[in-house]
């Protein structure tokens, strides 16, 4: 898919997904530790169960068998080793994730860049909006613009989590400054 456009739709595998910077999103740290803080939760939910008077082996085991299959399932998400970035930066590339689970991002040349803003998605998601030289965008390119989650005229929104609005901004403007003069 990546052609002589400066917009592109890219999809990343684990691997490559690991040697980019992720200027935005969740990090593979924030899921280990939410990961670690719910197997915690699960020992005390089954030994505060296991222990409980009155309590039916039907139920025990039943309970215990949710929240060990629950843990397989999060487990089996496989994440945890490379979070659930949302915006990041490879070479002279931004990319804004598309699709989480296929690790499909929209992604622009970093020279398209004119500034990064704080901003909000309605009703209160804070985002980053990627401001593009619009005098250099093809129709095509703004066809795959609109293609993003939250789509909008010669820019690409992409959301802030666990980060400052600003300090994602920042980053990704030291990012387009540093990379793109390479």
């Amino acid at each position: 898919m990546e052609s002589q456009s400066s917009v592109f739709i890219k999809s990343y595998d684990k691997q490559s997904l690991k040697s980019v910077d992720v200027i935005s999103g969740i990090s593979p740290n924030a899921m280990r530790r939410v990961f670690g803080g719910w197997i915690f939760f699960v020992a005390v939910v089954g030994v505060i169960i296991s222990v409980a008077p009155d309590l039916s082996t039907q139920f025990i085991g039943l309970t215990l068998f949710v929240l060990f299959a629950f843990t397989l399932i999060m487990f089996g998400q496989s994440r945890i080793s490379e979070g659930w970035p949302a915006i990041i930066c490879d070479n002279d590339i931004i990319g804004v994730v598309r699709d989480p689970v296929k690790r499909e991002y929209i992604c622009v040349n970093s020279s398209l860049v004119k500034a990064a803003n704080p901003t909000l998605i309605k009703p209160n998601k804070k985002a980053v909006e990627i401001v593009l030289n619009r005098e250099h965008l093809s129709e095509e390119e703004q066809s795959v613009l609109n293609q993003a989650v939250w789509p909008r005229d010669g820019a690409l929104i992409g959301l802030a989590h666990f980060k400052k609005r600003e300090d994602a901004c920042e980053s990704l403007m030291w990012c387009v400054k540093h990379r793109s003069s390479r």
